[in-house]
């Protein structure tokens, strides 16, 4: 009874969404474009990291992203619960997939997410950047895709299971070997 409440009304007509995704992509599926420009609002950054990290390109990562949204909307009708992030993180992973398989083209990662610490010049950065990225060019295909969801996208290792119908022991020894075969390289870059 929100419209007793005048102090929720406000809240709700301000644009702060309270609803949780799985009641926006209800709405969505019943064909409200508002809820589903919200639930795109909340989860673009996402899916466009991710996107941009598997392609290794902000063009081409973008492009993704879009087409993964333009999915999703197309198929909201059949998201059935569980965590939202989940279900679009797979539509995009699929999505990558289906470009990689046409251009038969190699994976190549920019990882941007970086912490630098104070006291670094500019030209220390992106040394450390390019020796990360050579780092992650140098883990299998499947540790890369591993870290990159599990990392970079911030999926919990049962979505990421999810996302790419890989078993979840598979996922997590991806993940623990690719972050320790990172770890390595970088440690052996420093060092020399």
């Amino acid at each position: 009874m929100a419209a007793n409440r005048p102090d929720l009304w406000i809240v709700a007509a301000g644009g702060n969404d309270m609803r949780t995704d799985p009641d926006l992509a209800a709405d969505a599926a019943r064909g409200s474009e508002s809820a589903y420009a919200e639930l795109v609002r909340r989860h673009q950054a996402r899916v466009r990291g991710m996107a941009r990290r598997l392609t290794g390109t902000a063009s081409d990562g973008d492009d993704i992203a879009q087409a993964t949204f333009l999915t999703a909307w197309q198929k909201i009708g059949t998201y059935v619960g569980g965590t939202f992030a989940a279900w679009i993180c797979t539509i995009c992973y699929r999505e990558f997939l289906q470009v990689r398989r046409r251009q038969k083209m190699e994976i190549a990662f920019d990882e941007t997410a970086e912490i630098i610490p104070f006291g670094r010049t500019q030209a220390d950065t992106a040394n450390d950047k390019m020796d990360l990225s050579r780092a992650l060019e140098k883990l299998p295909e499947a540790q890369r895709i591993c870290v990159t969801l599990c990392v970079a996208a911030g999926l919990s290792h049962r979505e990421a299971a999810e996302a790419t119908g890989w078993p979840l022991g598979t996922i997590k020894s991806h993940v623990n070997r690719g972050v320790a075969a990172l770890r390595k390289h970088l440690a052996a870059t420093e060092v020399a």
